[in-house]
């Protein structure tokens, strides 16, 4: 579903907060990131995340920003999968034609990848 940039703020002020750790993937033609972390700062010009090694600030003025709910994942194997580990997710289509995508990751659900 397509969200406002407002409804997205409040998302990063409360993973902020809560310092809810995300599934974090970025994508552009030249790399693609995947880490696990947290929200720090952020403007209607830049979100700032990072992790215990790293830090980034993307920036995110004339974003489109869509939200998803992984309970609405149309295919059951997926969805069981997903709805086990995130609880939800943004995603943040840049101007640049990059696309960030975070995941808020279940309590519990850890990502044992990194």
């Amino acid at each position: 579903m397509i969200t406002t940039f407002e409804d997205a703020q409040l998302l990063f002020a409360r993973w902020k907060e809560d310092v809810t750790p995300l599934r974090i993937k970025l994508w552009s033609p030249s790399l693609v990131f995947e880490a696990t972390g947290f929200v720090g700062e952020f403007t209607h010009a830049a979100l700032q995340l990072n992790g215990p090694d790293w830090q980034m600030t993307v920036p995110i003025e004339a974003s489109k920003f869509t939200f998803s709910d992984p309970r609405e994942i149309p295919i059951a194997s997926i969805r069981n999968i997903e709805t086990a580990r995130y609880e939800f997710g943004l995603a943040i289509e840049l101007p640049s034609g990059d696309r960030l995508v975070l995941m808020e990751i279940k309590s519990g659900g850890g990502d044992e990848e990194e």
